[in-house]
């Protein structure tokens, strides 16, 4: 039974459905590890220019996120307990727990993708790490909050696992373009001042996309 932090406790129910099953710790896992390193051979330690270094990041980090995140509500169509959700927990709820876990996982899966392609892709020169580590946060979260509710658009939907990054794709592109120059500020090692209005557009679409959701998402889940 859900406590009395209906949120906390779709987080803390969705953890322990993970750790019974591992399917997306070892999708993500198995992903990240092979995109990275099929980069990394691709490229056989040639020098990569940084807006192909940059725009390789940025897809690795999207297919990243589709591949760990989409399943918050497919797999709760899958396994027949999304009705029992319902009964349990306020749609905002569910929608607020839903969309932490899955900050959650695109931080960490992310942060590991950045991590990995810094270690193998010797060629390509990272000038400020810290700024692409912040500028891989907030795209972390603006994944996040897209991949969320488009997930609860297509979970009911046969064709799901196909709907589900051409529906967020067009949605993400506000985030990716201005994620891929901050990127490529950071690679080439300017100041924060000259990512902040990148970062700012990204902080400000993740924004917008987390309130509306917010505000149609009862809608949808009931529907």
């Amino acid at each position: 039974m859900l406590s009395t932090l209906p949120w906390l406790a779709v987080i803390a129910k969705d953890i322990r459905s993970e750790i019974r099953t591992r399917y997306g710790i070892t999708a993500v896992g198995l992903f990240v590890v092979t995109a990275v390193a099929l980069v990394a051979f691709s490229s056989a330690d040639e020098p990569m220019p940084r807006p192909i270094a940059a725009g390789v990041l940025w897809v690795v980090m999207f297919f990243t996120s589709m591949t760990g995140l989409g399943r918050g509500f497919v797999s709760e169509e899958e396994r027949g307990t999304s009705l029992y959700l319902r009964l349990s927990a306020a749609p905002l709820s569910v929608y607020w727990g839903k969309l932490f876990g899955n900050i959650t996982v695109a931080v960490v899966s992310n942060l590991a993708v950045v991590l990995l392609f810094m270690t193998f892709m010797t060629s390509v020169e990272i000038g400020s790490p810290w700024i692409l580590l912040l500028v891989t946060l907030a795209g972390s979260v603006g994944l996040a909050a897209v991949i969320t509710i488009t997930s609860a658009i297509v979970a009911k939907a046969g064709t799901r696992n196909a709907l589900l990054p051409i529906l967020s794709f067009p949605v993400l592109l506000p985030l990716v373009m201005p994620g891929i120059g901050a990127t490529l500020y950071a690679m080439a090692g300017l100041e924060l001042q000259d990512v902040l209005p990148d970062l700012t557009l990204m902080l400000s679409h993740s924004g917008i996309i987390i309130i509306v959701s917010a505000l149609v998402f009862e809608v949808i889940w009931c529907d």
